[in-house]
């Protein structure tokens, strides 16, 4: 049985300066620590094959120490025998950064609609794919997948890999819903021929399903980008697939930081009060948490400064005030 790892939306450099302005818990060592876990299973369950569906970094202009940190950690890999595929993202602006590290036998990434070709375990593998489409994936899908579909081998196992939103794809608190829109993938338009979709770039984790299509897998991100994802499971696939072609897969968590809002509803405070309440509903959360403070009385919110908080929140922890920017308030 062969066994493959699908990751996504890993971000890694979010929230990792190299010069910080202020010594305190910083969130980019926590997606490099998932990022390391996704890679130490993959090596301990005996993986054949690895697959980033994009946005392995956080941005475009990423510096070259991250840039290092993160192709290090993909060479040793790749070392290690088992291939390591890699869409690049709308964060990449569908390019990967150069560098020498990504010139391994075992490293892959598309450049464009092209197959990657494996024989893994007497099985024939390919693996389609494509750089994120940016702008109008709607309309440029349909000559991307007839450019692709030469290239495959009629009898190998087929996985179609990408970076975009697909019709169906839930996001958010409310679960909105894609449906339609130029950069919106019509779930119809998506080929017959492969036995699997695999895609990143939606966050939260899901399988969408519809009419004869083979199952479209979203991992989601590997830890948590935002608040509207305060709720959501992290994760990656394990695909399985059997020498008769039957395909597998099981969605494996991952520890993602909890993130908690506290809400202050006071009408009027002191600093001294407003120090107690936040001391008091703290104790309450995991020392590990983000927090996200909002205030009922918006006239208050000056009182939450820096200097407050971090006298009173565990280094553990990581913060944020909601409404800030409203007021042009300057918080590192």
């Amino acid at each position: 049985m062969l066994k493959v790892i699908f990751l996504a939306d890993t971000h890694l450099g979010f929230d990792f300066p190299l010069r910080p302005k202020k010594k305190k818990r910083r969130r980019g060592i926590d997606f490099f620590n998932n990022f390391d876990y996704i890679l130490d299973y993959a090596k301990n369950v005996k993986a054949d094959l690895l697959i980033h569906g994009g946005d392995l970094f956080y941005r475009t202009l990423v510096p070259e120490p991250i840039v290092d940190m993160v192709y290090e950690r993909i060479y040793k890999f790749a070392e290690s025998g088992i291939p390591f595929v890699i869409v690049p993202g709308n964060h990449e602006s569908s390019r990967l950064p150069v560098s020498l590290f990504m010139h391994h036998p075992n490293i892959y990434y598309f450049t464009g609609p092209q197959v990657f070709k494996f024989k893994l375990k007497n099985l024939s593998i390919n693996i389609a794919g494509f750089p994120c489409v940016r702008k109008d994936v709607k309309t440029k899908f349909p000559e991307i997948a007839y450019d692709i579909k030469p290239q495959l081998n009629k009898e190998s196992v087929k996985l179609l890999c990408m970076h975009q939103s697909i019709e169906g794809a839930k996001v958010g608190p409310s679960g909105y819903t894609f449906r339609y829109g130029q950069d919106v993938i019509p779930i119809n338009d998506l080929p017959r021929e492969y036995d699997l979709i695999l895609s990143g770039h939606i966050h939260r984790a899901q399988i969408l399903k519809a009419n004869d299509h083979k199952p479209i897998l979203y991992p989601g991100s590997i830890e948590r980008t935002a608040f509207a994802e305060k709720d959501e499971e992290k994760g990656f696939y394990e695909i399985s697939i059997k020498e008769d072609k039957s395909i597998s897969y099981e969605f494996k968590n991952i520890y993602a930081r909890p993130m908690v809002d506290i809400f202050l509803e006071n009408n009027n405070y002191t600093i001294e009060s407003l120090k107690e309440e936040i001391f008091q509903r703290v104790k309450g959360v995991p020392e590990d948490s983000i927090i996200r403070f909002k205030m009922k009385n918006l006239s208050s919110l000056p009182l939450l400064t820096v200097k407050l908080l971090d006298a009173v929140i565990p280094s553990t922890m990581n913060y944020q005030v909601a409404g800030l920017r409203n007021l042009n308030l300057k918080k590192d």
